[in-house]
Parts: structure tokens; C-alpha cells; sequence
């Protein structure tokens, strides 16, 4: 599992620099681009899915991988339709940022900082209504950055979580340890 998650962290964190550093080259291939990144995420749940062992039930990613991964190759198809890939995109982000959003606040009910989490998933909703609003160029470009950040997001949040749960629980420590002194 170490080596699946550090692979995953060096293709997003290169995926996320090389968006945002060649966003014009991106935009001439916007509908690739976008379809590799949506077909990239699917298969990434779904394989995640087979190596927890987690097909079915609440919990599971298995059908959303592949749900995720069949818009990806809607895409493909469309990928020349600017009008359609915006659409596509956008369903897309709604649909992941939802669930993403659920487990941010379902980990705020368990006492745990997930605020930032809860923040870029709003934000991404809200400019995804956007794009469905208005499916054109000048927004597609907004969100080949976004794109980029997201992809970089993707792999800096449980880390950066990981940060925070570890103070949280040292500082919970400390003041327990103070507690059982006096």
C-alpha cells in the first residue's frame, strides 16, 4: 500500500506542476487532458477499492471509480466539443466534490480539522455551477488552474491532515498528562 500511495503522490504532484506550469499547451488539448485526468482518477478508486477489499456497502469507491471512469471516456468521445466537455467536467467535479464533502464533514463530527477540506470542496462545487452556466473557453481555462491545484490537493490533504491529527492528539495528550497531575 506505501508504494501504491507514494506512486500516486509523484504522478499527481507532476500532473498538478506540469497543468499549471503548460496551461496554454493544456487548453489546446483540454478535452484529453481532462478525459486522462477523469479516466486517472477512476481507475485510481477502483484499484484502491480492490486493494482494501471494499467492493460493496456505504464505504465502498468501487462503482464510483467506475462510474468516474466511464464519464472519462465520455469525454474522450467528446473531447473536441468544448460545450460537452465543460458539461462532462463539470458533472464530474460536483459528483467527486460531494462525496469528498461528506467525509470532510462526517471527520468534523468526529472531532477531527477537516475545515480546509470542507472549503475547496464548496469552492470546486460552486465553480463547477459556474462552467455549467457558462461552457465555454474563458471558463475552461479557469479550470484547467483549478485542475492543477486540485490534482496537487489530491495527494497534499491526507498528508497535510496527518499533520494535524498528530498535533491534535499530542496537544490532547499533554493536557490529559497535566489533568492526571494535579
Amino acid at each position: 500500500m506505501k508504494n501504491y500511495q507514494i506512486a500516486k503522490t509523484i504522478l499527481y504532484l507532476t500532473a498538478g506542476i506540469l497543468v499549471l506550469i503548460f496551461n496554454q499547451t493544456v487548453m489546446n488539448f483540454v478535452g484529453l487532458t481532462v478525459a486522462s485526468v477523469v479516466i486517472v482518477f477512476g481507475v485510481d478508486i477502483t484499484v484502491f477499492s480492490i486493494i482494501k477489499k471494499s467492493y460493496f456497502g456505504e464505504n465502498s469507491l468501487f462503482f464510483g471509480g467506475i462510474i468516474q471512469f466511464t464519464l472519462g471516456l465520455i469525454i474522450l468521445l467528446v473531447k473536441d466539443d468544448i460545450l460537452k466537455v465543460c458539461l462532462t467536467w463539470a458533472i464530474w467535479s460536483i459528483l467527486r466534490e460531494i462525496k469528498e464533502m461528506s467525509n470532510a464533514i462526517n471527520e468534523i463530527r468526529e472531532r477531527k480539522y477537516r475545515f480546509i477540506n470542507l472549503t475547496e470542496s464548496i469552492l470546486i462545487i460552486i465553480f463547477s455551477f459556474i462552467m455549467i452556466m457558462n461552457p465555454d473557453e474563458p471558463h475552461a481555462r479557469i479550470h484547467v488552474y483549478i485542475l492543477g491545484v486540485e490534482l496537487l490537493l489530491e495527494v497534499i490533504f491526507p498528508y497535510l491532515n496527518g499533520i494535524i491529527d498528530n498535533r491534535v492528539e499530542k496537544k490532547r495528550k499533554t493536557r490529559l498528562d497535566l489533568n492526571q497531575t494535579e
